[in-house]
């Protein structure tokens, strides 16, 4: 199993000079499974740039397959779908797997963010890929060699949030996002999702002396301290602050580092990058 980020920063694109080495657009994360099954998880502005990459390949021709996976509704999970080619040509395929809401469907969501006052593309109805949604569960299910399991972990019944866990050959991958640990019950039950994973993927946009509104995200402290309790061999921060340069990302990641080996810690801390490259 590998995983490559194509887009690591939270709540809006950020293309800024000094986040150039990090990268600005929003949450997309491609996994491709031994046999070459492809997973992403979420679809935001990131998905542009994966969807170019596999116009050279298979989607080019009309012959893809791409599964996706959607943690939540928020605009930095999901407005890049539209976009690239791939889902244009006839012939490809996505299943898509998300959350349904209080307020309707995924396919819903997506058909309103297609809707002609925001999109040349009037609804999903009119883009040339095959696509089914399936509203998704704690049922585990297969892809190809993969097996997925998912996880929600929040209580927002307007915006539900879930998380998954993709585990292949007995390696395991973890994705955690705008989780929110002060609602009962969540960090033990995101604890129990993680245990043992070889990677966790998790939201950390701010530290905990950060004065800043949160808005439902957990602190970076907290992805740590729920990947020590899980026995997680390497934590991968993602979903960025957009105000966080390349060179602040560089100091937090050291002195978090130095802290860890400080404790005698074994847990492998990394910040994600665009197009930073992980065998899980």
């Amino acid at each position: 199993m590998k995983v490559r980020f194509w887009g690591v920063r939270g709540y809006v694109p950020t293309p800024d000079a000094a986040m150039l080495r990090y990268g600005g657009n929003t949450c997309c994360t491609a996994v491709t499974g031994d046999q070459g099954e492809l997973i992403v998880l979420d679809t935001g502005t990131g998905f542009c740039m994966l969807g170019d990459e596999l116009m050279q390949g298979e989607f080019g021709r009309g012959r893809g397959t791409l599964t996706l996976l959607i943690s939540h509704t928020y605009w930095d999970h999901i407005l890049g779908l539209p976009f690239p080619g791939v889902v244009h040509i006839p012939g490809n395929r996505l299943d898509i797997y998300g959350p349904d809401s209080t307020r309707g469907s995924l396919q819903m969501v997506y058909d309103g963010m297609l809707s002609p006052v925001y999109s040349p593309v009037f609804g999903l109805a009119h883009i040339g890929a095959t696509h089914r949604f399936t509203p998704i569960s704690t049922e585990p299910f297969i892809v190809g060699q993969l097996t997925i399991r998912a996880m929600p972990l929040s209580y927002r019944p307007h915006s539900p949030i879930w998380a998954y866990r993709l585990e292949e050959r007995g390696r395991v991958l973890v994705y955690i996002t705008d989780v929110r640990y002060g609602e009962s019950g969540i960090r033990e039950a995101a604890i129990a999702f993680a245990r043992n994973a070889h990677v966790l993927i998790h939201s950390a946009p701010y530290l905990r002396a950060e004065e800043v509104e949160d808005y439902g995200h957990s602190r970076i402290e907290d992805a740590i301290e729920t990947a020590q309790a899980a026995d997680v061999e390497r934590l991968v921060l993602f979903h960025h602050a957009p105000t966080r340069t390349d060179d602040e990302l560089d100091a937090i990641v050291d002195r978090l580092r130095q802290m860890l080996a400080a404790q005698g810690s074994a847990l492998q801390l990394l910040a994600a990058a665009e197009g930073m490259e992980l065998v899980v």
